[in-house]
């Protein structure tokens, strides 16, 4: 009879260990939904910092593919007022 009541008592205990395991995961597991939330929140943020970046990146690509026909017609433009200005003295003399 003994030995039956210190199995029980073993198993109370074992039970009771198991009960402050159980509400420590459970308490664990309370916080996942807000971890998640966080996570897609921070996520999203980086996505949109992300897709900003891009973009930008699209208008400085762009502008560098319109440069070499800038630099082709810079001599031209300076040509034209550079005939500009001498026209505009030869006018005033």
């Amino acid at each position: 009879m003994a030995d039956l009541e210190q199995r029980v008592a073993t198993l109370e205990r074992e039970m009771s260990s198991l009960k402050a395991r159980v509400a420590t995961i459970d308490e664990d597991v309370k916080s996942v939904p807000d971890l998640i939330k966080t996570e897609l929140r921070f996520t999203n943020s980086q996505i949109a910092r992300l897709s900003h970046d891009v973009a930008e990146l699209r208008e400085q690509v762009g502008e560098l593919r319109e440069l070499p026909a800038k630099v082709e017609a810079l001599p031209r433009v300076m040509a034209e007022l550079a005939v500009d200005l001498l026209g505009g003295r030869e006018g005033k003399s």
